[in-house]
Order: C-alpha cells, then structure tokens, then sequence
C-alpha cells in the first residue's frame, strides 16, 4: 500500500497517468478557486489573490508544464534509455495529486487568520488579530499537514522521474534538485507574468 502510495508509476503511465493528471490538476485549480488557495511556484502555497478560475487553472498548467519540461530535458540528455515525452508529462501531473488535498485545506479560514496573526504580533503589519487557542491549534495542525502533502508530492515527483527517466544513483539525485530549484524560479516568474494579465 505505501508503495502505491509513494511510486504509483509502477503502475500508472503514460495517456493513462496524462489523463488522471490532468484531471487532478483541473479539480486542484477549481477547488482552489474556491477555497481561496493557489500555487505560486511548484511548491509553495499561499491564500488565493481574487482573480478568476482561468487564473488558477492558467497557474497549476504552467507549473505542471515548467517542471515536466526541464525534467524531459534533462532525461534526453542524460539518460541511456528512450525516453517518452507523454511519460515524463503524464507521470508529474499525476505526482501533483497531493496538492488535491491541500486546496481543500483552503476552506478553513485559519490559517490565513494565522498568518495575519503572525504579522500583526511580529512586524506589527496589517490589523490587530484576535485568537482563541482552538484557532490556533487547528492552523498550526493544518500548516503541519500541508508540509507533509509537500513531502508526499515532492517523493511522487522524484519517484515519477526516476521510473520515466530511468535513471539511477546520484545522477539522479543532481538532476532532480537542480530541476527543482529551476521550476520554482521559472514557474514562480510565470505566476508573476500571470499576474500581470489578470
């Protein structure tokens, strides 16, 4: 069971993997919408600026697209075997599975009375917050939760390279962070592009 929670592309790849993906990145979007959560960069999550769903759906796209790119990239540079574009695409929509559950995390108002909390006690920015300890415990749970969603997919994303790129040990590992930390600049310059549209 934890294997097919953690490397489901064992399993699941190629148009099949393309098509649940992309579902779960158009539910991701919507849900987002409405829960007032959004994905600036590949990894972060934030509370949702007030702009239609074209917007969050435009923004998980990008972020789908920028990540799968620099991996299918590097998987033709540097892997020995033939690599298929639809199994890099298809395996990294379906890795963002997890953030499904993070939008829904979204329709509790406490973690971003939280963080205005956070703000307004430490940089004294924005209104005075008032909250009980309930509120409290429930933000700090939650923010807990969506670290660990964060590990989940990041995990599915490592495993969904390493199954469609087939490649192994720490030229995997290299290939992997470097893509990382270029997805979160790129996608999070997107975001910003995106912005600017909307």
């Amino acid at each position: 069971m934890i294997k097919k929670l953690l490397n489901p592309f064992v399993y699941i790849a190629g148009g099949y993997s393309l098509l649940i993906g992309l579902l779960i990145i158009f539910c991701t979007s919507v849900i987002g919408y409405y829960s007032n959560i959004h994905f600036p960069d590949i990894l972060s999550v934030k509370t949702g600026p007030d702009y239609p769903v074209s917007y969050y759906i435009l923004q998980s796209i990008a972020n789908w697209m920028v990540i799968s790119t620099i991996l299918y990239l590097f998987a033709v540079v540097f892997s020995k075997s033939k690599i298929r574009l639809i199994d890099i695409f298809g395996t990294q929509a379906l890795s963002r599975f997890p953030y499904l559950f993070t939008a829904l995390i979204g329709f509790s108002n406490s973690m971003d009375k939280f963080g205005r909390y956070i703000l307004w006690q430490l940089l004294e920015q924005g209104n005075p917050v008032d909250m009980s300890a309930g509120t409290m415990t429930i933000a700090i749970v939650l923010i807990i939760v969506t670290l660990f969603l964060t590990v989940w997919m990041v995990a599915l994303m490592f495993n969904a390279f390493k199954v469609a790129a087939n490649i192994k040990g720490p030229k995997l590992i290299i290939l992997f962070i470097t893509s990382l930390i270029l997805s979160i600049a790129l996608s999070a310059f997107f975001t910003n592009q995106l912005i600017k549209l909307f």
